[in-house]
């Protein structure tokens, strides 16, 4: 695509930005998303659904803080909620050593879940794992990616440098990741129809390193954060299957440079997660100018421009970047406000339009995650601390608040 036709595409998007007024949402009701056997033990975090909604995954840290893993369930509906089946270990857990004190079973790090198209009707997923079992935080941990489909559990990479942040492809064909086997971190993709050479890579910055990789709904494009020198850039690549069809070495180098443009040209900030808008036509992210800076929540169109504060002071979402309403017409995040505990907010896309705070009567929010309900509605899933009900706070539970759109 041209710098004119860009050009043109962009300024289109801005005027259905300036024209749309876009819904807002009230909550209706609140309720916590009980986790048979989890609740009590540790804390919650990341809660995302699986295409279609049948599935739940989650990270899930020890109450010792030394064993983190991720978990899926089944959903079902529980009146105008959810409830949940007793989830699962991501990664099987491994017979116990005799010979280790107190007996308990071996439990590798996993995290970063990554929801792909169901196969043959059931769940697949990736994540990044460990090979062996490990405690949380421990020196030298290493991640290679794992895959769950239907009737088989594989790791996908076997290599001494990190691979991590997986990403499935919309239509299931490409795993992208982030992989420190090139030296500085660089963006892959695993192909899962070449199985002769089912590596390849898409970013090629020596001096850099490239983060949190994320697809368009389309799979065409793919977006993700490029550091460099104490900077952060936005970058996406336009057109994917170019790099892929490209002869590897210099020839795909040539390509996925041709198709790579960088959306937040002369910026000096540290970037964080960008996640495109259901319609392809946006991508989000967080910002801030410097360390320990508060982080705030920006929009740019795909197509190219400037990109455009929508919330001063947000808790970023590092995990798959901000979340986008269903519907696209804005997001949903957490406002880092100690005094009012975190609290959630509706973030409209349309301009001039202000952030709306919702009601949850929760405290220390974060992760929310929006699910179109079955019966019509917007369900949004998030993690918190306790309420304002309730003098139990220790634990960080998954709660799930039925939103009913306003004008």
């Amino acid at each position: 695509m041209n710098g004119r036709v860009l050009r043109v595409v962009a300024a289109l998007s801005l005027l259905l930005w300036a024209a749309g007024a876009g819904a807002g949402y009230r909550v209706t009701r609140v309720g916590v998303l009980q986790l048979q056997g989890l609740d009590g033990t540790g804390q919650v975090a990341d809660p995302r659904t699986s295409p279609g909604g049948g599935a739940l995954g989650f990270e899930f840290l020890g109450a010792g803080g030394d064993t983190l893993e991720v978990y899926t369930a089944a959903l079902g509906a529980a009146g105008v909620l959810l409830a949940a089946e007793t989830p699962q270990p991501a990664l099987p857990v491994a017979a116990a050593d005799p010979f280790e004190l107190g007996h308990m079973a071996r439990r590798p790090v996993s995290e970063q879940l990554s929801w792909g198209p169901p196969k043959r009707g059931r769940p697949r997923f990736a994540v990044a794992a460990t090979r062996k079992a490990t405690a949380r935080g421990a020196g030298q941990v290493n991640f290679d990616l794992h895959l769950t489909e239907p009737g088989r559990l594989r790791f996908l990479t076997e290599h001494p440098g990190t691979d991590a942040q997986p990403a499935f492809h919309p239509g299931g064909e490409y795993l992208a990741f982030s992989s420190g086997r090139s030296g500085q971190g660089d963006i892959y993709l695993h192909h899962f129809f070449a199985a002769a050479e089912p590596l390849v890579r898409l970013s090629y910055e020596a001096a850099g390193s490239e983060l949190y990789p994320t697809w368009d709904p389309s799979g065409e494009r793919l977006a993700f954060v490029s550091h460099l020198g104490g900077e952060d850039h936005v970058q996406v690549v336009d057109e994917v299957a170019q790099v892929v069809a490209a002869t590897p070495g210099g020839r795909r180098q040539a390509v996925a440079r041709r198709v790579t443009r960088d959306l937040t040209p002369g910026w000096r900030v540290s970037c964080l997660a960008p996640s495109f808008s259901p319609d392809g036509r946006w991508i989000a992210f967080y910002a801030r100018e410097g360390q320990g800076d508060r982080a705030d929540l920006y929009v740019v169109a795909t197509a190219g421009g400037e990109p455009r504060r929508l919330l001063l002071g947000g808790l970023p979402e590092t995990r798959g970047g901000p979340r986008w309403a269903p519907t696209g017409g804005g997001l949903f995040a957490v406002r880092e406000d100690a005094e009012h505990l975190n609290p959630l907010f509706w973030v409209p896309l349309a301009e001039g339009a202000e952030p709306v705070a919702l009601d949850t009567g929760t405290e220390l929010n974060a992760d929310p995650w929006p699910v179109e309900g079955e019966r019509g509605g917007t369900l949004l899933l998030f993690t918190a601390q306790g309420s304002g009900k309730t003098n139990e706070k220790r634990w960080r539970r998954i709660y799930q608040a039925r939103l009913e759109e306003t004008q």
